[in-house]
């Protein structure tokens, strides 16, 4: 921690654009204590917390609630701000609104104390995923420090990912090990494992909160990964990216997600459409070269993959999505607009979705799915300007790579309560202000 600090509160000097002209100022650079803040998120597990701030005490959590701060301040003193026009800050704004209108509507109503708690945390975990996506849009200052956070994402996700190999490998969840700092405890039981598709085989999460949240973010590590084994600047570093993609890619199948498989399925074909054709054959040589090694070491696991996959309607957790829908259809009704007040959704007083969507529809109305839409969408186009308007293979590449990847993320909240997840909430939120970063970059080099 006394490095962190002692990085953090080192002067640097760094080239932003002002609205004007290009200029040089001392500012104090938050790569360190993003790259700090997520690759907590993905080392300690999602349920090991500081306990008296119950879901809010994951170190990570806190970590973004101090980043929120940080930046809040830097508005206060010419000298730190970062100047200029940046279309993540305005889509935030736009999305906290929403937020807000549907808090105070929540309110007005008159909630449970269950409910008002719950609004409260969620509110504040807002905060903290906001505090990530303004520190890494304005406080990661650099090319070079964009790909240090990326990095550390990268290497989280290794770590992740071999955990639940270990889990899957030996039946026994060693992130039961990690209560390090000792202020740290269990909030709940670990995830634990899930018996799926028949033949003993059973679903792992790593340290994530749930199966369908680990794939998703097993894909995001993926395209990330890629992209670094190919544009790293040594043979070494290319190599090391190399084997955490396909660590990160040999993971996805055991957490036994339809979900997983079609995000990868999504990206990989996005993807391709602007790799040349030689990354297109490597990409295609090596996952050939994966599912051999699956068939081969356990023969059952792709069977059920297929199966979960063209179960189509008659799978229970298919019907129960469906139904969903029709159950909260009166509450729609009741309250369109704003919805029945942000965070109050509550599966122990009401019914699990399983559809972040429908949730937010229902908790925020109309005016909160614009606004968790225009999140998405603001990061998806700003990153696709980057691409447009990058000079180097390098920058277009990871523009893509992260345009492909929020959408990734934003498609597969279909399929579960994706922002009750903090280690999904924290990734989307990193590169939303990741693409705000390469925009902020991109446009000054274009006045220039």
């Amino acid at each position: 921690m006394a490095v962190v600090q002692t990085y953090l509160s080192a002067r640097r000097t760094a080239t932003v654009y002002d609205g004007v002209t290009p200029s040089v100022i001392d500012f104090r650079d938050a790569t360190a204590w993003v790259s700090f803040t997520i690759f907590a998120m993905y080392l300690l597990p999602a349920r090991l917390i500081f306990p008296p701030l119950t879901t809010l005490g994951r170190p990570g959590v806190m970590a973004g609630l101090l980043l929120f701060v940080w930046w809040m301040l830097t508005r206060l003193h010419p000298s730190l701000v970062t100047r200029g026009q940046q279309p993540m800050r305005w889509a935030l704004a736009f999305y906290f609104v929403t937020i807000g209108t549907s808090y105070i509507a929540g309110q007005a109503r008159g909630l449970d104390p269950l409910e008002a708690n719950q609004a409260d945390r969620t509110v504040l975990m807002a905060f903290a995923a906001g505090g990530i996506l303004l520190a890494a849009c304005d406080g990661v200052l650099t090319r070079e420090r964009i790909d240090t956070v990326l990095r550390w994402l990268c290497y989280g996700s290794a770590v992740m990912a071999l955990f639940a190999f270990t889990q899957f490998a030996f039946r026994q969840d060693f992130t039961g090990y990690l209560k390090l700092p000792p202020v740290l405890q269990f909030q709940r039981d670990l995830v634990g494992f899930d018996d799926r598709g028949g033949g003993g085989l059973v679903r792992v999460a790593g340290t994530a909160g749930h199966y369908i949240e680990f794939s998703v973010l097993m894909v995001v590590a993926l395209v990330v990964a890629i992209h670094y084994a190919r544009f790293a600047a040594t043979r070494r570093d290319r190599q090391i990216f190399a084997g955490i993609a396909m660590i990160v890619a040999g993971v996805i199948p055991i957490s036994l997600s339809r979900t997983g498989v079609l995000a990868l399925a999504a990206a990989i074909l996005l993807l391709i459409l602007v790799w040349p054709l030689r990354t297109t054959f490597n990409v295609l040589v090596v996952g050939v070269f994966l599912t051999a090694i699956i068939q081969v070491g356990k023969p059952g696991l792709l069977g059920a993959l297929r199966s979960l996959l063209f179960a189509g309607s008659s799978d229970p957790s298919v019907q129960g999505r469906l139904e969903d829908y029709d159950y909260v259809a009166p509450f729609i009704r009741e309250r369109p607009w704003f919805g029945r007040g942000f965070g109050t959704w509550l599966p122990e007083m009401y019914q699990l979705l399983d559809n972040q969507w429908l949730g937010t529809m229902v908790t925020t109305g109309i005016i909160g799915v614009a606004g968790l839409a225009v999140l998405f969408l603001v990061g998806i186009v700003v990153a696709a300007r980057v691409r447009r308007f990058a000079k180097t293979d390098s920058d277009r590449d990871l523009a893509a790579v992260l345009a492909v990847a929020i959408g990734v993320m934003a498609v597969s909240a279909f399929t579960f309560d994706a922002l009750f997840f903090s280690t999904y909430l924290f990734t989307m939120h990193l590169l939303l202000g990741l693409a705000g970063a390469m925009w902020r970059l991109t446009r000054a080099q274009r006045l220039n």
